[in-house]
């Protein structure tokens, strides 16, 4: 009887192995799939651009956004470079933005002249522009199966070049909930242009 409660045990002992090996074999293709890179799905919003404009960029910038051709690109969770002591994890995208090349018919003339500048107390020539440079954000929206909205999210700034195909490969700061990324079935995203760099730098330089 003790050998046959012993075998029972042993039986049991593995079963209770077996059961948990699967469950982290489980857990783990789990994650490995749910936290592989995913195309992001552009919101082309009411524009049907795909991006919008700060009041700063739309009206305190003598000099047009180029027209963008295309925007695009996928996003991973992340683990956290350095361990907080919980399970958030970090949202990591690679985007890409294509836009025309600056046409220079709609740029104020000031831009397209030789300008004296400073520089460290020592007076340099600046030279005409032909390229314009503008920050931008991306916002993301993770929506579960049933189309609900989980978290936004924002990135931080980047800085597009007119005429380039622009890559930013970078990691949200906000972190998420483990349970919510495993929620996460799409990414909508979208891009904010919020200043005209090129302008800032030249109102500085001017004189």
């Amino acid at each position: 009887m003790t050998r046959q409660k012993s075998v029972i045990a042993i039986c049991v002992l593995l079963l209770a192995i077996g059961i948990a090996i699967g469950y982290y074999l489980g857990i783990s293709g789990r994650a490995v799939k749910n936290f592989g890179w995913k195309k992001l799905t552009l919101d082309l919003g009411e524009s049907g651009r795909g991006y919008s404009f700060t009041t700063e960029a739309a009206f305190n910038s003598d000099i047009p956004f180029p027209d963008v051709k295309r925007i695009w690109g996928k996003s991973k969770f992340l683990k956290p470079t350095t361990n907080a002591g919980n399970d958030d994890l970090n949202l990591g995208y690679i985007i890409s933005v294509e836009n025309d090349k600056v046409d220079l018919q709609k740029v104020p003339s000031k831009y397209k002249v030789t300008r004296k500048e400073r520089y460290k107390g020592k007076e340099i020539t600046g030279q005409p522009i032909e390229e314009v440079v503008f920050s931008v954000s991306f916002d993301f929206s993770l929506k579960d199966k049933d189309g609900f909205e989980l978290v936004k999210l924002k990135s931080p700034l980047h800085y597009i070049y007119s005429g380039h195909v622009n890559t930013f490969q970078d990691v949200v700061r906000q972190s998420i909930a483990r349970p919510i990324a495993e929620r996460t079935s799409t990414i909508i995203f979208s891009m904010t242009v919020e200043e005209c760099k090129t302008c800032k730098w030249a109102e500085q330089s001017f004189f």
